[in-house]
């Protein structure tokens, strides 16, 4: 009996090995086609069965492949060439009319910017300062541009306080400064109520070879105090530290400082300076991560060469036509305040758009 169980399995194995290996058919496909198109941005790939596996073999692998293609960013023509603005510039745009996917070429730039043989007028520029930066309802919230409606601000400043601009024409510059901010909207822009700055707020930076944060965010209640203390500030001399100037202005955009949530006011920086700074690669990464911060104005004064123009006007944010102000002097700087304070006299009532601070 044992002999016999013995020959029966030994039968069995080769029973099952013969119909489990000698007679199974695996799967059997073609090699894949070439991808071709078939969607917008997709290709695709296929295969036939040549054998249906049988005796038990594994399924058959997938008969189909989809991808998407590597598509090239594609833009617009450039549109005509803008207005003047800065130190004599214009820009033209262009718009991304297919973004790449894939391994397609990335975008190209979409802004260009040239230098004119003519720099804007003093009359000129007080209309790209009153347009863009004095009329609240004019900034660069396209949103309440659009619905012609008011923007709180926190407004920090930045005053150049280097040798280079000298004891005189900084307190002038400060003086005109104060006068500035005073056209911001509403009436009395920086009046606090109740304890509470309902519209706008401002804070001051002086630099040269070191910076002072001369006042914070919520240091003063009414907007004759903030002008009182504008033009306290000390002239320093000394070298042009921008850089520095940048990261702490960074800082202070902080409630620490008294500045308010991004989400309810308009951050912005308004930077007054006559020269390039004395760390060109430092203050271009300081003021790139500031500009995430806060929209970046600037204006600018004295005489630039190529390169010196090009550093300053990569301080401010896009679009730079909207940013970007520039007198040759401190006596244009004076009479760009009093044609703007004209402005605002010969407006009347209609100067300040709406507000809405609910």
């Amino acid at each position: 009996m044992r002999i016999f169980g013995y020959q029966a399995i030994v039968l069995f194995l080769n029973v099952w090995f013969v119909n489990s290996f000698m007679f199974r058919d695996d799967c059997l496909v073609t090699t894949w086609t070439q991808w071709s198109s078939s969607g917008q941005y997709t290709e695709s790939r296929t295969r036939r069965i040549m054998r249906v596996p049988s005796g038990g073999s594994s399924l058959c692998p997938p008969l189909s492949e989809t991808r998407e293609t590597d598509v090239d960013c594609q833009v617009s023509q450039w549109s005509e060439w803008g207005g003047n603005f800065g130190f004599g510039q214009q820009i033209r745009t262009r718009n991304v009319t297919q973004n790449p996917m894939g391994a397609g070429n990335q975008c190209p730039d979409l802004v260009e910017n040239r230098y004119i043989d003519t720099k804007p007028t003093v009359v000129e520029t007080a209309k790209n300062v009153e347009q863009y930066f004095i009329r609240a309802f004019s900034s660069n919230s396209r949103k309440r541009r659009q619905t012609n409606q008011g923007s709180v601000r926190d407004l920090l400043l930045i005053m150049d306080s280097s040798g280079s601009i000298g004891q005189s024409n900084f307190q002038k510059a400060n003086k005109e400064i104060g006068t500035l901010i005073g056209l911001l909207c509403p009436e009395n822009p920086f009046n606090k109520e109740n304890g509470q700055y309902q519209y706008n707020q401002a804070a001051m930076l002086t630099f040269s070879s070191t910076v002072e944060q001369n006042f914070d965010f919520n240091d003063h209640a009414t907007t004759e105090d903030i002008q009182g203390a504008i033009s306290k500030a000390m002239y320093n001399g000394g070298g042009t530290n921008t850089a520095e100037a940048f990261m702490q202005a960074i800082e202070m955009f902080q409630s620490s400082k008294g500045a308010r949530k991004s989400s309810e006011v308009k951050p912005e920086v308004l930077i007054l300076t006559d020269g390039q700074s004395n760390n060109r690669h430092e203050t271009l990464k300081a003021v790139e991560e500031l500009r995430k911060v806060a929209d970046v104005y600037g204006l600018m004064t004295g005489g630039f060469t190529k390169r010196g123009k090009d550093e300053l006007t990569a301080y401010v944010s896009a679009p730079i036509n909207e940013h970007l102000f520039y007198v040759e002097s401190y006596t244009e700087l004076e009479a760009l305040v009093r044609l703007l304070s004209d402005m605002k006299k010969n407006e009347g009532e209609k100067w300040c758009a709406p507000f809405n601070v609910g």
